[in-house]
């Protein structure tokens, strides 16, 4: 599919299309996914989707490529509507945190991704956003003097990664701020541990 003109590859590919057969949109709908063309997988996707309303690999299918496609409100839709039948699936959770930090609607987000982070711990990209998210919350918060609504994020960044000086440079800073000179000097002190192995 990477060779020939694109016009000609979508011809073909949509000898495929069958527009009642959900498993045959969706094997179609990779294919142009997996050959980087998002635009065409919207198509077969979309129909999939409609046949099939209770898969939730195919509204993960759809809600991916409008992702991809940095579609987020589109993307937020299948995915919102795909969690109240499946409120445990991790790749549901993970995409729709993901859609939603990309949205800006960080403090959703940071539930969204600490469930999905629940489902699957040993997923590192989704560690990985939740510390960037918790971060940003904290950080937000700290900026706006809201020390004790800064403090949890803190805390749960350092937890997600504990070598990083980071998260307790920003929890001294707040002791610093609430009087609380003793656990200020201990983070300050585990921050420039970290900081400097």
């Amino acid at each position: 599919m990477d060779t020939g003109p694109r016009d000609e590859v979508r011809s073909l590919c949509d000898k495929l299309f069958d527009p009642n057969d959900s498993e045959r949109l969706t094997k179609l709908g990779v294919i142009y996914g997996q050959h980087g063309d998002l635009e065409a997988a919207l198509k077969p996707f979309l129909r999939a989707a409609e046949l099939s309303p209770h898969s939730p690999q195919v509204q993960y299918n759809l809600a991916r490529t409008y992702f991809q496609l940095n579609r987020f409100e589109d993307a937020r839709g299948p995915l919102a509507q795909a969690l109240k039948r499946w409120p445990d699936l991790f790749r549901l959770n993970a995409l729709y945190g993901a859609v939603l930090v990309k949205m800006g609607e960080l403090d959703q987000a940071y539930r969204v991704l600490q469930h999905a982070r629940k489902l699957n711990p040993q997923d590192s990209s989704t560690a990985d956003l939740l510390y960037d998210t918790a971060m940003r919350l904290a950080e937000k918060r700290q900026a706006a003097h809201q020390y004790s609504g800064a403090l949890p994020y803190f805390e749960e960044a350092a937890k997600l990664r504990p070598q990083d000086p980071e998260p307790h440079r920003g929890m001294a800073e707040i002791y610093t701020h609430t009087g609380k000179s003793a656990q200020a000097a201990a983070e300050r002190q585990e921050a420039d541990r970290l900081g400097n192995p």
